[in-house]
């Protein structure tokens, strides 16, 4: 059982580090996006990178505590998203 625990934290490391590495592109067309969908789509990504990242630290501390924290970032994003996307409608509309 030891192996397993020792296989699933090397596991949760390793995605940790690629979960880091892959916020270099959405950071990128945060700062460099010519448009405000540009920006908000990576403003998503990061969330949702942030959210895996959270995911591994869960796996990695074993605190299953941690996946109520998890979950209330999951929903605070998507609804986030909702709003951001029906003000942007709003403001097509009004053109």
């Amino acid at each position: 059982m030891e192996n397993a625990d020792l296989f699933l934290k090397n596991a949760a490391l390793i995605a940790l580090y690629i979960f880091s590495l892959s916020l270099i592109f959405p950071f990128f067309r945060l700062f460099k996006g010519p448009t405000l969908p540009d920006r908000i789509v990576a403003l998503d990504q990061i969330g949702v990178i942030i959210i895996g990242m959270m995911i591994c630290d869960v796996l990695y501390a074993r605190e299953k505590l941690l996946l109520d924290v998890v979950l209330v970032v999951a929903f605070i994003l998507a609804f986030g998203s909702m709003i951001i996307a029906r003000y942007l409608y709003k403001q097509k509309k009004e053109q």
